[in-house]
């Protein structure tokens, strides 16, 4: 019992508890908000990868419109829109 008091009653171990009990809870870049950071991030690469992803298909959306013919199919298909003397049916 005096072997374990006499270590714990060292100033340097009270020292050590301290500091690691400060970088653990209390500081401002403490573990637990340097995870809730890193969640963060994680968050956002995935956003930023949805979003690469969807200015490429756009991308490729705005190459395949040069083509008047798919220009005419997506403004009937997408927008409803006609020639004139057309009419249109739209099934469900």
């Amino acid at each position: 019992m005096n072997f374990n008091y006499k270590h714990i009653s060292n100033k340097f171990t009270i020292a050590l508890i301290v500091f690691v009990i400060w970088v653990i809870f209390i500081d401002a870049n403490s573990l637990f908000f340097l995870n809730g950071l890193d969640n963060t991030i994680d968050e956002l690469q995935q956003k930023k990868a949805f979003y690469q992803k969807g200015i490429k298909q756009q991308k490729q959306d705005l190459k395949d419109l040069q083509n008047d013919q798919k220009l005419q199919k997506y403004a009937r298909e997408k927008l409803l829109m006609k020639k004139k003397g057309e009419d249109i049916y739209i099934i469900e």
